[in-house]
């Protein structure tokens, strides 16, 4: 636990002294959040628009949780898993969000196995991942010619986004190998000192959720209309600074790889590391205060995340940072 407080008092200063350079430098406007607040009905509009996404990612979530156990409803994987974002953005290392609301789970259901639990909360971030490079491969394709009209600099980041569409596709080709092929694979890892037989445990569980293929198409079609979903409520936020030749249709591009920039927790909700990432991509386009639109972006979405301290002290059985701790180390 001491460690963790640590590693989560490294990640606050690390967000704040990157804030801190960008509102110095005149890179972070926070005069834009008044000036959204006055613009009409567009906060509210990005808060539904995420509050929407939040709801369809916990029934992307229950969905694979439903392959093992008909005890899984979304009115208690909701709350689950707002509880999740809450503890994940609001204290990130003292107790993660993910394994807290896995014991959450195991209340609707005891009989769920750890290594279950665990390769459903991996997948589910690993097929969130996929919709994400999927909308920004797909738009960076279909809008080629409007992007590299904007600036010269933006084919790197188009190959990217195209590299890793590719990538996916591999992995969704692995996903669905032969069984034969995965047996071999399951022995082999089997082998593996001190972590074989739990890498191996995951492995397999991952492998059956994904040999029923209709879950995984229509938690990828879900995870791709939660981005879309993002994306717009990012739009409605921003569009009103943005440059005359910066439209939605660019966002689909942009807004992804900023967002794949921020999945691995090395701040707090993404804080700094994000508005430094998004400064520089709007930059590449030709547009200033890339940061400052991110900035209006993680304000309403830590206000999304906030809402699970309402099912947290509504909710009867409350599990201790402890029972946590001991779930991560089992």
């Amino acid at each position: 636990m001491l460690k963790a407080s640590y590693k989560t008092i490294l990640k606050i200063i690390f967000a704040v002294a990157i804030l801190y350079w960008l509102a110095k430098s005149d890179k972070l406007d926070l005069s834009l959040i008044g000036q959204v607040l006055k613009n009409g009905p567009w906060a509210l509009i990005a808060f539904s628009l995420l509050i929407l996404g939040s709801f369809l990612a916990a029934f992307r979530w229950s969905m694979l949780l439903k392959t093992k156990s008909e005890k899984i409803h979304i009115n208690k994987i909701y709350p689950i898993n707002l509880i999740g974002q809450f503890f994940s953005t609001f204290l990130p290392g003292v107790v993660t969000g993910d394994f807290l609301k896995l014991l959450y789970v195991r209340d609707c259901d005891p009989l769920l196995r750890k290594s279950f639990l665990l390769s459903t909360a991996l997948i589910d971030r690993i097929i969130g991942l996929i919709g994400l490079i999927i909308v920004a491969g797909l738009s960076s394709i279909y809008f080629y010619g409007d992007l590299v009209n904007l600036s010269p600099k933006v084919k790197p980041l188009i190959s990217f986004n195209i590299m890793l569409l590719l990538g996916a596709s591999v992995f969704l080709i692995i996903l669905f190998m032969p069984k034969a092929i995965k047996k071999h694979v399951i022995e082999l890892l089997k082998i593996l000192p001190v972590i074989g037989n739990k890498l191996s445990d995951i492995t397999e569980t991952f492998w059956r959720i994904g040999e029923n293929r209709r879950v995984i198409i229509k938690t990828i079609t879900l995870s791709i209309l939660i981005h879309m979903i993002a994306i717009t409520a990012f739009w409605s936020l921003s569009h009103s600074f943005l440059n005359t030749n910066i439209g939605i249709k660019q966002l689909f591009s942009i807004v992804p790889i900023g967002l794949i920039s921020i999945a691995v927790p090395v701040s707090p909700a993404g804080a700094g590391v994000g508005h430094l990432v998004f400064e520089e991509l709007f930059k590449a386009f030709g547009q200033e205060k890339g940061a400052s639109f991110f900035n209006l972006y993680f304000l309403v979405n830590i206000t999304v995340n906030l809402l699970g301290v309402i099912p947290y002290v509504l909710w009867k059985k409350k599990h201790t940072f402890k029972e946590v701790e001991a779930l991560e180390e089992a």
